[in-house]
């Protein structure tokens, strides 16, 4: 029986592994919803890490760098991408694996992946590493580091690919749409892909969409010299990742429909959706928005899915597992309405609806339908709400784009906030703790 007028509807179900290492909680925009009439509600599914953080090293880092070395690298840029990919060499120990590929219109193994047991040779390699000109082949560099990550992969390692350049691919796969097959492939390897766009030419929206096909990380860097922060910054985080290969299957019950999954990539089968969802950082969150049909229901509390959390810890082969459901109450009274909102899935839906109108934004700026004014005044207006909503990293990341606008750099302005909306679609339940790339001396 679905339905028992016994039971209460909390503001959000948990459930927590017996480890006590991870927990999935879920909570819904309302818990009451009006009876004999169709409506719609929002679920939030929000997946923590209960393990601290942690000075003490547990994992194997197995990592490709990607480095763009054709002709619009030449000079300075490509050799301040140089110096921030021997950071990582010093950041590495002798059990990580490091591979190096550098990549116009060919590849060239700089290194193949392998122990970091002779660090002064690799830098040195590093170091003689120049421009050749030609044209930009990123498939072709995607195949040759997924082909040196595969190696090494093992239910110890946290495989990840970086690919860093400032050009369009104009050789190769050239569409966007090409590449989200070999995106798949790597996410089902088991591999994260992060990607670095440096200056105003290349394309922030493949790079993001490859980032989020895989569960990896977008940066855009306007100068090169934030690269060594950013290639730091994913050190950090694959060193602190506690959990991985994770998937969220959500099972919708009798009269309920999932319209849409916010922000993931979702599958589906045999009456179930499977969002898989990247890999999670001690003491970290993310979030998981879904939008749900709800057909006519007579009075009552009913169950209106079932879901199950799949993972792996990221120091043991071992996957485990959660079962989870949530319970919603149809009622009579359409005054109970008001009271059963939610304002943590209030907030989360806030920040997605800052995050559609940015990017409504963001296509008037490309396209140019709208004026330099006219977008410096609604991105004000996303501002302040962040700024309420207490987003404060996201909303100097506005900050930035006014300022470049404000400079005659509407490119680098479209690229920053393509930055700020992938991170509020992947980091809307995560409390403000987001930090941006510093440039480094």
């Amino acid at each position: 029986m679905e339905s028992s007028d016994a039971l209460y509807i909390p503001p959000a179900f948990e459930y927590t592994d017996k480890n006590g290492a991870i927990r999935l909680g879920i909570s819904l925009f309302n818990r009451f919803s009006l009876a004999g009439s169709p409506g719609e509600n929002f679920v939030l599914f929000e997946v923590t890490s209960l393990q601290p953080k942690s000075a003490a090293r547990e994992s194997t880092i197995n990592m490709c760098l990607l480095l763009d070395k054709s002709h619009s690298m030449f000079g300075g840029p490509f050799r301040e991408v140089i110096r921030a990919a021997q950071v990582i060499v010093d950041q590495l120990e002798e059990r990580d694996y490091l591979a190096v590929i550098g990549f116009d219109h060919d590849v060239e193994i700089v290194q193949a992946s392998s122990r970091k047991t002779d660090p002064v040779k690799l830098k040195r390699r590093l170091e003689a590493m120049d421009v050749e000109g030609g044209s930009t082949d990123i498939g072709k560099a995607l195949e040759s580091g997924l082909a040196e990550v595969q190696k090494h992969i093992s239910s110890e390692t946290i495989d990840k690919i970086v690919l860093l350049t400032d050009g369009r691919p104009n050789q190769g796969l050239t569409r966007d749409d090409e590449f989200y097959p070999l995106a798949e492939r790597i996410r089902a390897a088991g591999v994260t892909l992060s990607s670095v766009g440096m200056g105003p030419e290349y394309n922030e929206e493949l790079l993001a969409s490859l980032a989020r096909l895989t569960g990896g990380g977008f940066y855009h860097s306007s100068r090169p010299r934030e690269v060594k922060a950013i290639f730091k910054k994913e050190i950090a985080r694959s060193l602190n990742v506690s959990h991985r290969g994770i998937t969220l299957k959500i099972t919708p019950k009798r009269w309920v429909k999932l319209k849409e999954v916010v922000g993931f990539p979702a599958k589906f089968d045999e009456g179930s959706h499977y969002i898989e969802l990247p890999d999670l950082e001690r003491s970290d969150r993310v979030g998981i928005i879904v939008n749900i049909s709800l057909e006519d229901h007579p009075p009552g509390i009913f169950r209106i899915l079932d879901c199950e959390l799949s993972y792996r810890p990221a120091t043991r082969g071992m996957r485990g597992s959660l079962d989870g459901n949530a319970n919603l109450k149809f009622v009579d009274d359409p005054t109970l309405l008001k009271e059963g909102k939610n304002p943590r899935v209030d907030k989360a839906l806030l920040m997605l609806n800052v995050r559609s109108d940015l990017i409504s934004t963001l296509k008037g700026i490309k396209t140019q339908t709208i004026s330099a004014k006219q977008a410096e005044a609604e991105l004000k207006e996303y501002q302040r709400t962040l700024v309420l909503s207490g987003q404060t990293e996201a909303a100097k990341e506005i900050e930035k784009a006014i300022e470049t606008l404000r400079a005659n750099q509407p490119e680098d302005a479209g690229k920053i906030l393509t930055q700020s909306a992938f991170d509020m679609e992947k980091g809307f339940s995560s409390e403000d703790t987001k930090d941006s790339p510093e440039e480094e001396e």
